[in-house]
């Protein structure tokens, strides 16, 4: 079974070459776990440059029905860039369960939180990521036959979780630990660690168009940008807000 990553150095915890300690530093370096020798790879101090043959076969019928397949390829060519920018995340109904769930888990893997439960302590983790937690199979170790997997997110330079700057709007106007206690999702013992900083996002006023949104949303919809249909006015409203 392919193992999961551990996501404290994003690497397998499985024993075997892919879990090695001098790999796991590697990681834990931040440095490129692999390179491709190939010479349809091209690595530059900014980007990956590759080329990729696609192939597959044509089907088609000659004049007595007869089916014809034609081996057929095509030729993709790949730029990744290697520096990671900066990344934000705008979410719609910021204020929800899903918005501030989301949100108080970033915080609590960011700062490395434990918390008490009624199963016991627990510690801030990626697991529920397909990008965090799972890993691929690279391929084979040369030498032992032995099979290589690495963490999804090593496959390309990515940005991780922890470095999303996030926002986003909603028809509540109340702060994010306010919507947090509303939502009834998160342990208290979590909570209390993650309020101060809850405490200090806001959502941006949000559309509101009330035949979208379920009739019991309505007693929270106090923090609204003007306007109850859909007008260009509220297009350029989120282009500024996203800007």
């Amino acid at each position: 079974m392919v193992p999961h990553a551990d996501d404290a150095q994003g690497f397998p915890v499985e024993s075997g070459p892919a879990s090695d300690t001098n790999l796991a530093s590697i990681v834990a370096a931040g440095q490129d776990l692999f390179t491709v020798n190939s010479s349809n790879v091209v690595y530059t101090d900014d980007e990956i440059q590759s080329k990729y043959t696609y192939r597959t076969t044509a089907i088609i019928k000659d004049k007595d029905g007869k089916l014809v397949a034609t081996p057929k390829e095509t030729v993709y060519d790949f730029k990744v860039d290697r520096k990671i920018g900066k990344v934000g995340v705008m979410l719609v109904g910021w204020g929800g369960n899903n918005g501030t769930t989301v949100t108080a888990g970033i915080i609590a893997n960011r700062n490395g939180l434990k918390w008490e439960t009624k199963e016991g302590v627990q510690e801030a983790n990626y697991y529920g990521s397909l990008v965090m937690s799972s890993t691929v199979k690279l391929g084979t170790d040369d030498a032992t036959g032995e099979e290589i997997n690495i963490p999804f997110h090593k496959l390309l330079p990515m940005i991780h979780p922890n470095d999303v700057v996030i926002s986003g709007w909603d028809i509540s106007g109340l702060n994010l630990a306010e919507a947090m206690d509303r939502a009834c999702v998160l342990e208290p013992t979590l909570k209390a660690q993650v309020r101060k900083e809850m405490a200090s996002m806001k959502p941006l006023p949000s559309i509101y168009y009330p035949d979208f949104i379920a009739a019991n949303q309505g007693d929270r919809a106090d923090n609204l940008i003007p306007g109850s249909r859909a007008s260009w006015d509220h297009v350029e409203q989120i282009r500024r807000d996203i800007r």
